[in-house]
This record gives structure tokens, C-alpha cells and sequence, in this order.
């Protein structure tokens, strides 16, 4: 496959992710105030009518790069796929970010790069969420966190460092109707969120890499964010 056809296809599966994650989140939380948008002007369009606050959000979320070619500071924006923002009393509030990614191939180090630079200079989370496709590749399936976090990969171990938690989720298409029947189960859960079976992923996978404190299936994004938005609020 050509180069430009296999940026076009990890383009399009990436969006595919991110529409998937969006789709979940807001509909499962948009009661409760909290809405995932995509991290630039026009997805802060969708939820917010004040052009100057889009503006004061993206420039928050602006971070200084130094460039000593000529010894200038620019602000560069973080690789985010997606805001999780935050409405309490008409205030808008960014509680974190989303990085999606359907696999990594070496790209783990921008996210890396990006959640230390977010954690150092804000209080906003910086998180993953990942397919973790390779384990489904044929021939030679295999996580590319390794099978556990005692038998890690060097990817997982700089992931679980830098960024706040990864999530994994089971691959899905934003129109599939088990995506659809799998929000609707967790909706009999969401009073009950630290009591439910895992909907969103599937650990029983034979490739499948083993949970940790920092390896999480999606379901508990979702409990995550509950909890966060309360903290912040």
C-alpha cells in the first residue's frame, strides 16, 4: 500500500474511533451536563454560541514550544481528538481530552509527548482510548501493551506514565446496531456504575492484554468522568 493510501486509511479509522467515543460518551452523559465535541473551533461550535469563549478555550489549551533556530515561543496546539467539556451554571469548563487511536506503530510518543506537557501545565486530563487493533491482526495477532503490566511492551509502559489512563474499547462502526444495543445495556447501569459487567470491551479476547491500575476497559471512562466532573465542579 502506498504511503498516502495508508495515511488515508488511518485518517479515516481514527475518525471512525473518534465518532464511535463521542457517540457513547454523549449519549450516555449529556444528562448530566458533560458533552465530548472535537478539540477545535468547530466542534466547540456544536455546544457553545459565544465565538470569544471558543476562542479563550483554544487558547488555553495552547502550549508553549520554544524554537531555537531563532529563538522564538510559539503556542502549539496538543494533539486532541476530542474536548470533554463540562456545563455548570452556564459555565463551560474543559475537563479533559481524549486521544483516540486505533493502534499506534511507533505514534505512542506523541500522545506521550502531549499528555506530559497538558500535565504539567494544567489540571486537565489527558487521556487514551485505544482499539488496540494489532491484537486482531491476522497472522500474528498481539497487543501492542504486551499481555500484562508485569510483561509489557515499551509502548504501554510510556503510556501508563505520561497520560492519566488508557482505555480500551472492542472495534465498532458509529451505524453498527451492537453499538447501539451495547449504550442501552449500560444505561441500566448508570446508577450502579462500579457494579456492572464490562459492555464496551471484551477481556476474554485471547490476544487481549491484561487490565491494570492504569489500563482501564472504556466502561470506566464513563465512571471516570462522573467522578472528575465533580471534582472540578
Amino acid at each position: 500500500m502506498l504511503d498516502a493510501e495508508a495515511q488515508a486509511l488511518r485518517s479515516s479509522e481514527g475518525r471512525r474511533l473518534e465518532d464511535v467515543v463521542a457517540k457513547i460518551l454523549n449519549e450516555l452523559l449529556n444528562q448530566f451536563n458533560i458533552y465530548i465535541v472535537r478539540g477545535n473551533s468547530e466542534g466547540l461550535r456544536s455546544i457553545i454560541n459565544d465565538q470569544g469563549l471558543i476562542e479563550q478555550i483554544i487558547n488555553y489549551n495552547r502550549l508553549p514550544v520554544k524554537r531555537p533556530c531563532d529563538q522564538k515561543q510559539l503556542l502549539d496546539y496538543p494533539d486532541s481528538d476530542l474536548f470533554i467539556m463540562v456545563n455548570s451554571n452556564n459555565t463551560w469548563r474543559v475537563l479533559g481530552i481524549i486521544n483516540c487511536k486505533v493502534s499506534f506503530h511507533s505514534r505512542h510518543t506523541m500522545v506521550t509527548f502531549w499528555g506530559l506537557a497538558i500535565r504539567i501545565s494544567s489540571n486537565i486530563k489527558y487521556v487514551l482510548v485505544t482499539e488496540d487493533k494489532d491484537q486482531y491482526k491476522n497472522p500474528n495477532p498481539r497487543s501492542e501493551l504486551g499481555r500484562s503490566c508485569v510483561n509489557s511492551t515499551s509502548t504501554r509502559r510510556l503510556l501508563e506514565s505520561f497520560v492519566d489512563k488508557i482505555y480500551l474499547i472492542k472495534q465498532y462502526q458509529v451505524d453498527n446496531q451492537q453499538l447501539s444495543d451495547d449504550i442501552n445495556s449500560f444505561r441500566n447501569y448508570l446508577d450502579n456504575p462500579n457494579d456492572h459487567p464490562i459492555i464496551f470491551d471484551n477481556p476474554e479476547y485471547e490476544f487481549h492484554t491484561e487490565y491494570c491500575l492504569s489500563v482501564r476497559p472504556f466502561d470506566d471512562l464513563i465512571r471516570d468522568l462522573l467522578r472528575w466532573k465533580k471534582d472540578l465542579v
